[in-house]
């Protein structure tokens, strides 16, 4: 009796554990959208480090974010809620396309319960981190197929003072912690222009997500028999690749927090293929050659895992 009750305790601690962090995510996840903050962060990959200064505001027009680089290559990304404009005047070009999520902070899923038989959720404890009262929470995965993440998450308005990414035993792959950050800040409108005018420079534009984008349910002609668990289609479309090497077919799997690409292309048309594994940071690409075709799949996941899903492309209609 008493070891079913220490038991049946551990399992409500959980539990409740589990309900802590959610709230915490979410909570989360709403700061880095609805707050006003400006902070200066660094970004830890690869024995390497980057300093960047993140300017986000929100007010009737919906968000408006500036993101300018202090250390390397001199770099600003404008973003609102429907564009996306990247300048860069080392190559004197600006690239213009439909907005993404806010980079380089993770999205999460806005239902957490969707990932929760995948990783688990905890919520770690207190800490203190860049002068703020923390919270710790823990999103760790339940196989080798994923990484995980540690969030320290102001105690008093949800913004996310530090994130690590982790591989399935905890030890951090990429680090991106604030340094300076004011949040609630008065943000105003020059604060939010670029310090470069784009004159002169090269400009493209990607509005229209590709050509020939198609739904999920789309038949590709291609098809992966090998995900993890938790892993689907979401995305299928021809997209163009660099000058003279045609179109590819792109796929995008997903459990809903890692995504997977696969790329496919007539092998004819590159000149340097990629031929096995090769990684960079938390980023892992494997490429093969099937029926004459690159086949490369690309994502932020183990390489285990890209491994395993470009072994199992073949032509072919979806299993069933």
């Amino acid at each position: 009796m008493r070891c079913l009750l220490i038991v049946l305790l551990a399992a409500s601690t959980q539990v409740v554990a589990g309900d802590s962090a959610r709230q915490w995510l979410d909570d989360m996840s709403g700061a880095l959208q609805n707050l006003n903050y400006d902070g200066t962060f660094v970004y830890l990959h690869d024995d390497h480090m980057e300093a960047m200064r993140i300017i986000h505001r929100v007010d009737e027009v919906g968000q408006r974010e500036r993101l300018l680089s202090l250390s390397g290559s001199a770099r600003e990304v404008l973003r609102d809620d429907r564009t996306v404009t990247c300048i860069l005047p080392d190559n004197k070009s600006v690239m213009v396309g439909q907005s993404r999520p806010s980079q380089p902070f993770p999205q999460l899923p806005k239902d957490l319960d969707s990932i929760s038989r995948y990783y688990l959720l905890e919520d770690v404890g207190d800490d203190r981190m860049t002068g703020f009262p923390a919270r710790v929470i823990a999103i760790t995965p339940r196989d080798r197929y994923r990484y995980g993440y540690r969030f320290w998450v102001d105690k008093d308005s949800a913004m996310l003072l530090k994130s690590d990414l982790t591989t399935v035993d905890g030890k951090p792959i990429e680090q991106v912690m604030f340094t300076r950050l004011s949040i609630g800040a008065d943000i105003s409108e020059d604060d939010l222009q670029p310090s470069m005018s784009g004159d002169g420079y090269e400009w493209s534009r990607q509005m229209d997500g590709g050509k020939q984008a198609r739904s999920p349910d789309s038949s590709p002609g291609w098809v992966v028999r090998r995900l993890p668990d938790g892993f689907n289609l979401t995305h299928y479309q021809h997209r163009p690749m660099r000058k003279g090497r045609g179109d590819a077919q792109h796929m995008v799997f997903s459990d809903g927090l890692a995504t997977v690409s696969v790329y496919i292309e007539d092998a004819d048309k590159i000149r340097d293929p990629l031929s096995g594994l090769s990684g960079m940071g938390a980023m892992n690409a494997y490429g093969t050659v099937i029926e004459g075709y690159q086949v490369t799949v690309v994502g932020e996941v183990p390489p285990a895992t890209v491994e395993m899903v470009a072994g199992s492309v073949s032509r072919g209609a979806q299993d069933d």
